[in-house]
């Protein structure tokens, strides 16, 4: 009769052993990024996955920002300040650029 537990049993983990001296700045590395050891290491060899930790609410944040100096650049140009059209029309549209790329960034569609 075979054992239950032979077929049940997960694969066995694979480790990582930094060089000699390597391991404080491992360490260190791996603190800094906010993310667990596995993490960093899986984005290290994979790639970038996910945002780190307070990523999004910083992309929100300058989202928000933007929206809010765009919408006093269109107050402006309601006002009437005919000399500064051209001006405030092209930082609208960097705005407008800057906005579309932080909502790719985050994931989202525009």
């Amino acid at each position: 009769m075979p054992d239950k537990r032979a077929q049940t049993r997960r694969p066995a983990p694979i480790s990582y052993r930094p060089p000699k001296g390597k391991t404080a700045e491992f360490d260190a590395r791996v603190a800094a990024s906010g993310l667990s050891a596995n993490a960093f290491i899986t984005e290290a060899i994979f790639g970038r996955n996910r945002y780190r930790p307070g990523e999004l609410q910083a992309l929100a944040g300058l989202l928000a920002r933007t929206a809010h100096i765009g919408d006093r650049l269109h107050e402006i140009e309601l006002a009437g300040i005919g000399a500064n059209a051209l001006p405030i029309e092209a930082a609208q549209r960097d705005l407008a650029d800057i906005r579309t790329a932080l909502i790719a960034l985050m994931g989202r569609a525009p």
